[in-house]
C-alpha cells in the first residue's frame, strides 16, 4: 500500500490489475476518502490543459484556485481545521 501513500492530499491514484490488465484512477482527499475518476474524465482535462499551456496559460496558485472556483463553479470557501 506504500505505494499509494498520499503526503499531500488530493492525490490521483492509478491502481492496476495486471493479471486482468486493469486500471481504475482514483482522487484521494485530504479525509482519507477516494473518488473513482474515469480515464475519459482525465483525458478531456489533459487535453484542455495541454492547450491552455500552449497558449502561454499557468496554472493557479493559492487564492487563485479559490477565486476560480468561487467565481467559476460556485463553490464556497471552507475553514479547515486540526482535530
Amino acid at each position: 500500500m506504500s505505494e499509494f501513500r498520499c503526503e499531500n492530499p488530493p492525490c490521483l491514484h492509478v491502481v492496476v490489475d495486471w493479471s486482468r490488465k486493469l486500471f481504475a484512477i482514483f482522487l484521494e482527499t485530504s479525509e482519507g476518502d477516494y473518488i473513482y475518476v474515469p480515464w475519459s474524465e482525465v483525458e478531456k482535462a489533459y487535453g484542455r490543459v495541454s492547450e491552455l499551456i500552449e497558449k502561454r496559460f499557468r496554472e493557479a496558485k493559492g487564492r487563485e484556485v479559490d477565486f476560480l472556483a468561487m467565481e467559476y463553479l460556485g463553490a464556497e470557501p471552507i475553514e479547515e481545521f486540526e482535530e
